[in-house]
């Protein structure tokens, strides 16, 4: 069709027609639209050479502007602009709406806000679809408040902001979990006179279900229906999944007849949402009986759908259930992706079928499938976990040579499996690989190595590696302190467990009920009862509150030392403690 449209213009002189600037801007545009920049700028650079009547106007600049920008590629877009003004072509509002979004797009926020002041400099007004280009791209990037001060310059200068400008900054707030500010927002548009949209309170509905405000969401379902706002698919999908997410599955399958009888009809996404809630509660009896609903209702299930699915058979170790899912899926016609098979090999590898799923391997690249990282990364942690740390070695440079790059997960999976098949030093070395390599290791890398080398009489060699980290600007956090008190008492040096533990204090990070467990233990096996009693006394009004493993080490340790009369009396506080309700 488009070598067709060109053709003609190239035949319009030979025919008795000739072409002109409108000629070319409608075959430009078509050209763009189907991203063939290419032959479009070869048109352009033709309309220059003919000139005349075919001399590219304002609406053709601005047409190539836009196309690249919407490629990203700025550098010829400013190019194109600059050659404008050398043409003596006067850029219009389009034209400069068209590189702030080109701008926004690629995050150069201030070049976007300079070019604002240079197009009002050009007498130029910026129209509310040039303030919305720019407070969206500002939202998208996390710079809410610049997009806030925007709104207001906006609104001083005279430009009165439509829905739409309402819309970005409220989803731009919730986006960034500031659902209070969202919702004044709202309040503020509605008495300025601006009358929200069902997208409005859509956006909103998601915002409160995803910062789990389900119940405020719901009222505010009611309160768009009492205003005369109708919901859409959308509005209830949003809700539908806020349910599910937060412990509602069955008032979720209300909502779901909910809106059937209010007549909207529920789409692919909304019935996804519900078979991934089923699934995620472990119902996959009913997951599977709406999947077949939704097909005798006429609703095409998708690769989603049916990806769902797979992944929540395979975490219920139904396996073989799964594959026979995969084979309908083609059988139907659907293909399946790389999320299907990596669910896939994900269930094989942790149901102890690790062949079966190299074997999948194989069969999703014979397809034209490509595994990408976390493919190879689920395979590679499937061989660790099975002690196969060569295959797994093995798979890593297999994957580079097939130009797949490891990722800092892949490093940390190798790295742990070699760590807890007593390989320290190799798990060392591939540190320093990952690091020349230019992968930057994190904090579940070096605890990881921390704990390998605690649990394999490398205790010294831990405590530089937890300085070498802190060196290097990588925080710990505190699971890698408490492998370190952990490795500390099991090596009876309690009281240089003791003082990470008050250095871990003065450093900002707050032990946990996990990190007076294995000090309890420690000092118990030190015989150290009056310590133990002095922390559990700091404990309870500091940290976290004890759990049955706390309970159970000291009343074990209180008999060992022949305290029965005070272990007695914990047990009773204990039984107190569940009968009140309190435990």
């Amino acid at each position: 069709m488009r070598d067709a449209a060109v053709m003609l213009l190239h035949k319009m002189p030979k025919l008795g027609a000739v072409p002109n600037v409108f000629s070319y801007n409608i075959l430009i545009n078509g050209l763009l639209s189907y991203g063939n920049t290419d032959l479009a700028l070869q048109l352009f650079f033709k309309m220059v050479k003919i000139g005349g009547q075919c001399e590219p106007d304002v609406f053709t600049y601005t047409t190539i502007i836009d196309g690249l920008c919407k490629e990203s590629d700025l550098t010829k877009a400013f190019h194109f602009y600059q050659q404008m003004y050398s043409m003596e072509v006067k850029p219009d509002i389009v034209t400069y709406t068209s590189l702030i979004n080109g701008l926004c797009k690629v995050g150069a926020l201030d070049k976007a806000e300079k070019l604002l002041l240079t197009m009002v400099y050009e007498d130029q007004e910026p129209n509310v679809v040039t303030y919305n280009t720019l407070i969206d791209g500002l939202c998208k990037h996390g710079e809410i408040e610049r997009a806030m001060v925007l709104l207001h310059s906006m609104k001083s200068e005279g430009h009165e902001p439509n829905v739409m400008t309402y819309n970005i900054l409220i989803d731009g707030l919730c986006k960034h979990g500031e659902i209070e500010r969202a919702m004044v927002l709202l309040h503020s548009m509605k008495s300025e006179g601006h009358e929200p949209n069902v997208m409005t309170y859509s956006i909103l509905i998601d915002g409160l279900c995803k910062n789990a405000k389900i119940e405020r969401a719901m009222e505010l379902l009611h309160s768009m229906k009492s205003e005369g706002h109708k919901p859409n698919v959308v509005t209830y999908s949003s809700l539908i999944d806020g349910l599910c997410k937060h412990g509602g599955i069955e008032r979720a399958m209300i909502l779901l007849h909910t809106m059937k009888s209010e007549g909207y009809e529920p789409d692919v996404v909304t019935y996804s949402i519900l078979i991934d809630g089923l699934c995620k509660h472990g119902d996959i009896e009913r997951a599977m009986e709406l999947l077949h609903r939704m097909k005798s209702e006429g609703h095409e299930p998708d690769v989603v759908t049916y990806s769902i699915l797979i992944d929540g058979l395979c975490k219920n170790a139904k396996i073989e259930r799964a594959m026979k899912l995969l084979h309908s899926m083609k059988s139907e016609g659907h293909k399946p992706n790389v999320v299907t098979y990596s669910s896939l090999i994900d269930g094989l590898c942790k149901h102890g079928g690790i062949e079966r799923a190299m074997i999948l391997l194989h069969t999703m690249k014979s397809e034209g499938y490509k595994p990408n990282v976390v493919t190879y990364n689920i395979l590679i942690d499937g061989f660790c976990k099975h002690g196969e740390i060569e295959r797994a070695m093995e798979l890593l440079h297999r994957m580079k040579s097939e130009g797949h790059e490891p990722n800092v997960v892949t490093y940390s999976i190798l790295i742990d499996g070699l760590c807890k098949n007593a390989k320290i030093e190799r798990a060392m070395e591939l540190l320093h690989s990952m690091k020349s390599e230019g992968h930057k290791p994190d904090v579940v890398t070096y605890s990881s190595l921390i704990d390998g080398l605690c649990k394999h009489g490398g205790i010294e060699r831990a405590i530089i590696l937890l300085h070498t980290m802190k060196s290097e600007g990588y925080e710990p956090n505190v699971v890698t302190y408490n492998i370190l008190i952990d490795g500390l008492c099991k090596h009876g040096e309690i009281e240089r467990a003791m003082e990470l533990l008050h250095s871990m204090k003065s450093e900002g990070h707050e032990p946990d009920v996990v990190t007076c467990n294995i000090l309890i233990d420690g000092l118990c096996k030190n015989d150290e009862i009056e310590k133990v009693k002095e922390l559990v006394h700091s404990m309870i009004p500091e940290w976290y509150e004890p759990n049955a493993v706390t309970y159970s080490n000291l009343i074990v340790n209180l008999c060992k030392n022949g305290e029965t009369a005070k272990a007695k009396e914990l047990l009773y506080k204990i039984s107190s403690m569940i009968f009140d309700g309190q435990a």
